[in-house]
């Protein structure tokens, strides 16, 4: 399982990579300006959209047949969601220059929250608590991806 298991977190962090990568060459590779995509922006892009597709599994409901892989997509959750605290969001620059550091620390600070409830979540399944899993995963990271995009969410994305 162990094996299986560094698959599915090596795949998607692998996918991550190619997506900076690809935003970096259309930056350094000779594209005009206005069509370069910012490789952070990009990166949280593909990490967001990863993170989306977990709940979307995991809002199916857990159960003990289902815990396995339950627990495989709470791993590429939470593995997006470091991926995505690394960068800085292109809403920040529309904050004052005084205040920037304090909105980004409020964005690192809320993915943390939201990484330590995918982490209760992973610890309720792990003890056959697929109820309290269920309500964290439905109930506080809707919640927290909600005020989240509200808040650092740049318009039009």
């Amino acid at each position: 399982m162990q094996r299986l298991r560094s698959k599915s977190v090596l795949i998607p962090s692998i996918a991550l990579a190619a997506v900076a990568a690809t935003s970096w060459l259309s930056l350094h590779a000779g594209a005009s300006p206005a069509a370069a995509v910012d490789p952070a922006e990009a990166a949280i892009k593909a990490a967001m959209s990863q993170m989306n597709d977990a709940l979307k599994v995991l809002g199916k409901g857990v159960t003990a047949e289902t815990k396995v892989a339950a627990l495989d997509e709470l791993t590429k959750f939470e593995t997006a969601l470091i991926a995505a605290k690394a960068q800085v969001p292109a809403s920040a620059e529309k904050v004052d220059e005084k205040k920037r550091a304090a909105f980004v620390a409020d964005y690192r600070k809320t993915l943390l929250e939201t990484l330590k409830i995918a982490c209760d979540a992973e610890a309720a399944i792990a003890d056959g608590k697929y109820k309290d899993a269920e309500k964290l995963i439905n109930n506080k990271l809707s919640a927290q991806k909600s005020a989240g995009h509200g808040k650092f969410k740049p318009e039009g994305m």
